[in-house]
């Protein structure tokens, strides 16, 4: 399946709709079927794209460097979508811990989608100065994917209502902590100035 502007825009909607509507686009997003390239190649890829474009255009503006815009552009890319994969994988590795079997492609779904609002405030929050009153904003804004992921595990996820809480919290950690990881060694490997 070839990209095209209307899925880019659809992935850009449906980001949108997580944001503003997150239960009423989880009830659309439960009954459909997807592969996990799907997933990456219609969603992830675009926005996560979306997010590099915007944190390289702060490096930019902060560096006046384009070399190091560049290589901001290819490390968020990067570390976002290998650390939400690898989210993915744990998640799917520990799932039996709370009495969960489930399809991978659940699990994959349930990350990529709640994580995209995770992306976009990360994207934003590199258009500021480090440190600064708006950078922390965005950076605080990070943490609403928390709600979108707790939505949509009610949603998708055939979990007891006991077990839920603790799902959340391992799930959001990895979420959270896999994605910054991957960008710090990819920074330091790279010699970019680290902004976590």
């Amino acid at each position: 399946m070839e990209y095209n502007s209307k899925g880019v825009l659809n992935s850009l909607f449906r980001t949108r709709n997580l944001l503003l509507t997150p239960k009423r686009e989880w009830e659309r997003i439960a009954p459909e079927n997807s592969t996990t390239k799907e997933l990456f190649r219609n969603f992830s890829f675009p926005v996560i794209a979306l997010c590099a474009i915007i944190a390289a255009g702060g490096s930019y503006i902060h560096t006046k460097d384009v070399l190091i815009a560049g290589s901001k552009l290819f490390v968020d890319f990067l570390a976002l979508n290998l650390g939400l994969y690898c989210a993915a994988k744990l998640i799917i590795l520990l799932a039996p811990n709370f009495q969960l079997q489930i399809d991978e492609v659940v699990i994959f779904k349930l990350v990529i989608y709640s994580a995209s609002t995770f992306c976009i405030f990360h994207g934003l929050a590199q258009l500021f100065t480090p440190f600064s009153f708006l950078n922390q904003i965005c950076l605080l804004l990070e943490l609403y994917f928390i709600r979108i992921l707790w939505l949509g595990i009610s949603s998708i996820l055939p979990i007891a209502s006991n077990k839920r809480p603790g799902f959340t919290v391992m799930a959001s950690l990895l979420i959270l902590v896999l994605p910054l990881i991957f960008e710090r060694m990819f920074s330091i490997l790279f010699r970019l100035p680290l902004t976590i």
